[in-house]
């Protein structure tokens, strides 16, 4: 096996294109649940299947178009966030094969930018990357639900070996990383979005190619490569939590593609507004969650907070693209489950995990830092939670953040020594953009706002709106407000 699959080529995409994507509101909320522990909705498969039955549909529908699958070895490997994996092998193949099924959170797009963010990648850098070599993008199928078959690619996520790693090899590891995220950060693009296959360019741009303005001639070199009329992909409609997490995927809007970064900042905004003024604060309907509940129970002060958050976005975004606003496709879970290792050699042997990812304004990825050497992980205490009497978990974020600085200090120095900047800052006036939009993103991010909105209270406080005003006046709330007290 192998030869079977020349590295030629794009994947095979088995399913047919379609224009209708969006499940109705009634199937696809069966995938959404009260997470029971901090109360917001999360993503779950609904069916009690067991794995055999899984396995032998997965065989029948390989046969058809992979005859050599009938005798392989299918087993259960792994769940992940959206998917499930089951592996592919066979005594007399060279390789392994995984097969993931996806539950359907943005059915067509995510499957279709994810397949095509890899083959781009793989195509345009040296990062070690999955090669997929069929897939569905479409749940009509045997299964109900879109698939990818892909090579399994060698290594044990870093997770499992970093405690035997010594220091010497985690300073070398991030420094190969860094390498890899450098070319990445040399792949430029004059525009915000998913990168897809031109095939399917009618389905995911809100304007025809041949009308879309070309790059601006101030954009480096080298952007939007392979990009546009006469390339193999297209930067398309925008796959990302902000736009598709729960009930925002039905939400009208746009989704880009974004030509700057005010564009796609106010169309967070409004997906933003839409979610918090649609809750489901009633257990037992559709889409119902904790977190509605306490939102509903402090609708007046959630809305007010709100707007003083939609009223600094014209302060802190100008409507013009600065350096820092260069797009740049980053992986933002480069994290210890999808970084896999060698565990002989400590080196890099794959980044897994690409979906979702899209191209963003450099300044969003804060220093293209991996999410396994930063602290953004860390999350004050949900609104679900500070109802329910938990103290805030401010003093353990500290702790943490200082043990983890001692622990990966060198680790951090080597990869941004290695990395070097992603875009000029030297004038005080972009550092000042920089550091009020990266701000308001982490206040969009779907754990921010629409989870700790008393947390969003104190951050518009620090930046001159007294969004604690009225605290003093609800005795009754002070309890479920420590955060926002405390500011």
């Amino acid at each position: 096996m192998g030869s079977r699959f020349p590295d030629v080529g794009f994947p095979i995409r088995v399913s047919q294109t379609q224009k209708q994507h969006i499940s109705p509101a009634d199937d696809l909320h069966r995938y959404w649940r009260s997470q029971a522990e901090e109360g917001y909705l999360e993503r779950y498969w609904p069916d009690d299947l067991g794995h055999d039955a899984w396995i032998n549909t997965i065989r029948r529908l390989l046969l058809e178009p992979f005859p050599e699958f009938a005798d392989a070895e299918i087993k259960y490997f792994a769940n992940g966030t959206f998917n499930r994996l089951y592996s592919i092998t066979h005594a007399g193949w060279n390789k392994s094969y995984l097969f993931r099924v996806s539950i359907p959170v943005e059915p067509f797009f995510k499957t279709e930018s994810e397949i095509a963010t890899m083959e781009y990648v793989r195509r345009h850098t040296s990062m070690p990357v999955p090669r997929v070599i069929a897939f569905s993008s479409s749940d009509d199928n045997e299964l109900g639900y879109e698939w990818i078959l892909m090579e399994m690619m060698p290594g044990e996520p870093l997770r499992k070996v970093w405690n035997t790693m010594p220091e010497p090899a985690r300073v070398e590891f991030f420094a190969e990383l860094a390498g890899h995220v450098k070319q990445l950060a040399a792949l430029r693009f004059s525009a915000f979005g998913n990168i897809y296959f031109a095939d399917v360019a009618d389905q995911v741009l809100s304007i025809p190619l041949p009308q879309r303005a070309q790059p601006d001639a101030g954009v480096d070199d080298g952007a939007d490569k392979d990009i546009g009329p006469g390339g193999a992909f297209v930067l398309g409609r925008i796959v990302s939590q902000d736009f598709f997490f729960d009930k925002r995927v039905y939400y009208p809007g746009s989704r880009g593609p974004f030509q700057t970064t005010r564009e796609l900042v106010d169309a967070r905004v409004a997906l933003l507004g839409k979610r918090i003024s649609d809750l489901s604060p009633t257990e037992g309907q559709a889409w119902y969650c904790e977190n509605d509940r306490e939102l509903a129970r402090h609708r007046d002060r959630v809305y007010e907070l709100f707007d003083q958050l939609k009223a600094l976005v014209p302060q802190l975004v100008p409507p013009d693209n600065g350096p820092e606003d260069v797009g740049m496709l980053w992986h933002d879970d480069l994290s210890e489950h999808n970084l896999l290792v060698d565990p002989a050699t400590f080196k890099l042997t794959a980044v897994v995990d690409w979906e979702s990812v899209s191209v963003v304004p450099a300044y969003e990825t804060h220093d293209a830092v991996p999410a396994f050497l930063s602290d953004r992980d860390w999350r004050p205490t949900p609104l679900t939670l500070l109802a329910r009497g938990v103290p805030p978990n401010d003093e353990a974020i500290a702790a943490d953040k200082r043990r983890r600085a001692a622990e990966l200090g060198p680790a951090r120095r080597a990869y941004f020594g290695a990395l070097g900047p992603l875009y000029d800052d030297a004038a005080p006036e972009t550092r000042l953009r920089v550091r009020a939009k990266q701000g308001l993103a982490k206040q969009l991010e779907i754990a921010s706002f629409q989870h700790r909105p008393w947390w969003t209270a104190a951050w518009l406080a620090e930046n001159g709106v007294d969004g604690c005003l009225r605290q003093g006046e609800e005795d009754a709330d002070a309890a479920a407000e420590p955060e926002c007290a405390r500011a």
